[in-house]
Order: C-alpha cells, then sequence, then structure tokens
C-alpha cells in the first residue's frame, strides 16, 4: 500500500478543491490562508505534481488534482458519515436536500411527516435552491430541482412532469363567460413566468396563433404567478401537477385540459460517481413512492 500524504494536507487540499478559494479553506479549517498555502504545496512537492492552478480571475484544479478531489472528497465523506452514525445530531442522521423553493412549498413539504414516521432517525435539513447543487462542493446528498436534466456529474430520476397548462380564478372565467375556444383566453392578460413561446406553443397546439399584441407579463417567480392567477389577474401558464390543490379545491380552474411540453421536469439529481449512503437512498425510496402513488391517484 503506498504511503499516504499528511492527513492535514489532504484535509486542506479537501477544502481549497471543493471551495477553489484558499480564503475559505482557511475560514472552515480555522487556520491562517498562509497555513493552507504551506500545506497544499508541501502536498503538491511530496507528491511532484500540480494540483491547483493560482490565478488572477480565481483558483482551478488540474486534471490531476481533480482525480485527488474525487478521492479527498469522497474519504472525507466516508469519515463524516461515520461518525454521524455514532454521534449525529440528538441520536440522527443527517441528510440534507437542495429542493427548488416552490416545489417544496407545495408538494414535498405536505407529505414530509410520511418521511419522518418511516425513518424517524433521519434528520432532513432542506436548503432551498432554484438550481442544482454541486453536490461535492456544497455537501448537498440529494437535489430535487426543475431543468432539463443535462447536468454533468449528475444522475436524475424524474419526480413531476413539468408540462404547463392555463389556470384562472373561477369568477375570472365567469365574468369572460365559459372559454369553449382557446381564442377567448386571448381576451385575458396572459401570465407566464418563463417565456412568452411557451404561450406560443400552447396556442400552437390548441391550433391557434398567438397574436404580437397579445396581452401578456412575464412573472418569473412561481409564488407570485399562482397569486396573480389567484386573484383573477389573469390567466396563468402554470405546473399542472404543482396547482393539484388548487384544481382540487375550486381556487384555481383548469380552462382547457391540453398542456404543453417545454422540455424541463423535476429530477431528483445526485452525483453519478459517488455511492448513496443508506440516508439517502431512504429518502430516494420514499420519494419515489409518493410520485408513484401520485401518479396513480391514490
Amino acid at each position: 500500500m503506498a504511503r499516504l500524504p499528511s492527513l492535514t494536507a489532504l484535509r486542506a487540499f479537501e477544502a481549497v478543491a471543493r471551495t477553489l478559494s484558499f480564503t475559505n479553506a482557511a475560514r472552515e479549517l480555522g487556520v491562517s490562508q498562509a497555513a493552507v498555502s504551506r500545506q497544499i504545496r508541501l502536498l503538491e512537492e511530496g507528491l511532484a505534481v500540480t494540483l491547483v492552478t493560482r490565478g488572477a480571475a480565481g483558483n482551478t484544479l488540474t486534471a490531476t488534482g481533480e482525480i485527488l478531489f474525487d478521492g479527498t472528497y469522497r474519504g472525507f465523506a466516508s469519515i463524516g458519515q461515520a461518525v454521524e452514525r455514532i454521534g449525529g445530531s440528538a441520536g440522527r442522521e443527517i441528510l440534507n436536500v437542495s429542493v427548488a423553493p416552490f416545489f417544496s412549498s407545495v408538494w414535498l413539504t405536505p407529505r414530509l411527516m410520511g418521511f419522518y414516521h418511516r425513518h424517524p432517525g433521519i434528520e432532513l435539513r432542506l436548503h432551498h435552491s432554484y438550481q442544482p447543487a454541486d453536490h461535492r462542493r456544497e455537501g448537498i446528498d440529494l437535489g430535487i430541482n426543475w431543468g432539463s436534466g443535462n447536468w454533468p456529474g449528475v444522475k436524475k430520476e424524474l419526480v413531476l412532469d413539468g408540462a404547463l397548462t392555463p389556470v384562472a380564478a373561477p369568477d375570472l372565467l365567469a365574468r369572460l363567460g365559459a372559454p369553449a375556444v382557446p381564442t377567448r383566453l386571448l381576451d385575458l392578460t396572459l401570465f407566464y413566468e418563463f417565456d412568452l413561446a411557451d404561450w406560443a406553443s400552447w396556442f400552437e397546439r390548441a391550433g391557434v396563433a398567438l397574436p404580437k399584441d397579445a396581452k401578456s407579463f412575464r412573472l418569473n417567480d412561481s409564488h407570485a404567478l399562482r397569486r396573480a392567477a389567484l386573484d383573477g389577474h389573469g390567466v396563468a401558464l402554470f405546473f399542472r401537477g404543482l396547482v393539484e390543490d388548487d384544481l382540487r379545491s375550486g381556487r384555481l380552474v383548469q380552462p382547457f385540459r391540453l398542456a404543453v411540453d417545454t422540455g424541463f421536469d423535476y429530477y431528483l439529481n445526485y452525483a453519478d460517481r459517488q455511492e448513496l449512503p443508506a440516508k439517502a437512498k431512504a429518502f430516494r425510496r420514499w420519494l419515489l413512492d409518493e410520485r408513484d402513488t401520485t401518479e396513480n391517484g391514490q
């Protein structure tokens, strides 16, 4: 077995490689930046390689540095998991999950007590983010995020179809008169979150061309978009899977069942080169069970 470098040097390197910052690594480790730099220099000299390229625009890892980072990250993560099993948080293991905020509030959170009852020994910590996490550098076990799923270094599994469909307040549609044809929606303000082209695609599927002068307004936040629809300001193009409760209760109405697929969905995602710990596997199984239950209308 090859003789390993100093554990202190490896810990310093892992912190620098993960944060790409000597300053942040030093702060995390509770030592001076000079001490971190010295450990990296000694490590590079001992291995006779360059691990970190320093530059005015920032630090980057060399190809050799990426290889060592992969090993040190997995090694320290494994040690951390072992320590959690021994000590944990009041005897519980901690699971860090990055999740899109609106999905968290309307889909995940109402179901979480089921997970807690099934796995009382796991403490779930949610980190709200619109973008998928860099699982290694951010210490995130699992992510649930919206997007194309074309994320490098990540495995993904579909959780929720991201198709969009028009929804509006029932009183607004009542004042308009039941829109028997899609063109009636053009009398309303068309709200959307991402791109007006999504509305154009929906109308195209409905056999109608979206006029260039159509009344439209972008609200780039799901909470604000839903609120605009609830308050009767217009019709919103929204995630069908995330307004189930509003449709069921009658707070919102889906005037047409037609939906448009934008190529973006909600995915469970995690690092592809690392075995999931037992706590993450437990959450994954529970989440996919909830997905299947929802799809089957149970």
